[in-house]
């Protein structure tokens, strides 16, 4: 297996190369570079992407969970009971391949609520999930992590207090924030990692996102990946690895294959299918004379995710900065240590920030906007 640097992406501004987006938008405005999102280049380059593979989805899953297995001692699944969570998790045990542990984040302990906005799909899908998968997979082991303490914890360190901000490019919520260093914070995988294994946490970013132009499709890579991954991983500054599952340069050929599949789709169905709407998805669509017909979530999981059987499906937060699954700590003692760390950085950030980085700049809620990757063709 061939090691690529910069595994979960990197800006480039000219010559220079930075893991921190808001450094890379520093240097945008000194030296009237652009940013240029770099994802795997060198790798997704070197592949014909209007190739299908041939392959099937699910024996690329196997391979890509093999991988994993042959490359770490000790592998976590993030698990939410979703369908790009759920599909890994069946990747590993349908294959008869070792999964060392999932894991789920709460907020019981904030919020008092099993069915609040981030809790709802832990409680309603994963957990009843798992135990069920419990009785065959008897070694199966769920850690469910409680996200309240450590959202405090994070933002009472003092070290961070005007820096916490250069340590996200997309997710600046409280939540994903919290998430830096991770491994490093639930004490048994600092206790494997300090026995020099090899530990990593398995994410399942992202779905595959196809344009079509004159009769041509592409896709692109968009940089949201760290509500997981922070900066520190970008930069590789951890003793543990974040990995991504279906986005890796070990193994191109998934999303290659999840965008022929995507694309075949769109072209035989986008006039019938109750998956294709003229509404706007962000995730796919097929232009005809000039309408762009979009296909939705529950059509790209039917396609992309044959075994996943459609459950409770949690709501994505509205936004990247204030979220509703972070309710709980914005509505704490105005005086608190944490929250005022968080709004400071908030602030400053808004201050820093060039109005041309700004979704809407007269609120800050709607964040930055967002770096894509170069175009891939499929056709």
């Amino acid at each position: 297996m061939i090691s690529y640097p910069d595994r979960l992406g990197c800006y480039r501004v000219g010559d220079l190369k930075f893991y921190s987006k808001l450094e890379a938008i520093e240097m945008h405005t000194r030296t009237g570079i652009h940013p240029h999102w770099d994802f795997n280049e060198a790798a997704f380059s070197s592949y014909d992407w209007s190739v299908e593979p041939q392959d099937s989805l699910l024996e690329l899953y196997r391979q890509r969970a093999q991988q994993l297995r042959d490359k770490y001692d000790y592998i976590v699944l993030i698990y939410s009971g979703g369908a790009d969570s759920e599909t890994i998790l069946q990747s590993f045990l349908y294959n008869d391949i070792k999964l060392d542990e999932v894991a789920s984040y709460v907020n019981y302990a904030g919020t008092g609520s099993k069915t609040s906005f981030m809790n709802e799909e832990i409680f309603g899908n994963a957990i009843p999930r798992l135990e069920r998968l419990k009785e065959k997979y008897t070694w199966l082991k769920h850690r469910v992590i409680e996200m309240r303490d450590l959202q405090i914890e994070h933002f009472k360190n003092e070290k961070i207090k005007f820096s916490w901000i250069y340590s996200m490019n997309t997710f600046f919520d409280s939540n994903c924030v919290a998430r830096e260093e991770l491994a490093l914070k639930i004490k048994d995988w600092a206790d494997i990692i300090n026995q020099g294994k090899k530990l990593c946490l398995v994410w399942g970013f992202d779905k595959p996102r196809l344009l079509n132009e004159n009769d041509r499709y592409s896709m692109r890579f968009i940089d949201i990946l760290d509500s997981g991954p922070t900066v520190k991983s970008f930069a590789g500054e951890l003793p543990y690895s974040d990995e991504l599952f279906y986005w890796s340069p070990d193994l191109p050929q998934i999303v290659i294959k999840q965008g022929h599949m995507v694309k075949n789709y769109l072209e035989n169905n986008y006039a019938s299918s109750p998956f294709i709407t003229t509404t706007r998805t962000d995730l796919a669509y097929k232009k005809v004379n000039g309408t762009r017909y979009w296909l939705n979530k529950d059509g790209l999981h039917a396609i992309i995710y044959p075994n996943y059987e459609l459950a409770l499906t949690a709501a994505k937060p509205a936004n990247t900065v204030v979220t509703e699954r972070d309710i709980w700590f914005y509505s704490m003692e105005q005086s608190n240590d944490a929250l005022l760390t968080w709004k400071m950085g908030v602030n400053k950030l808004w201050q820093v920030l060039p109005d041309y980085w700004k979704n809407d700049t007269d609120d800050y809620m709607k964040g930055l906007k967002l770096c894509w990757s170069k175009d891939y063709y499929l056709t």
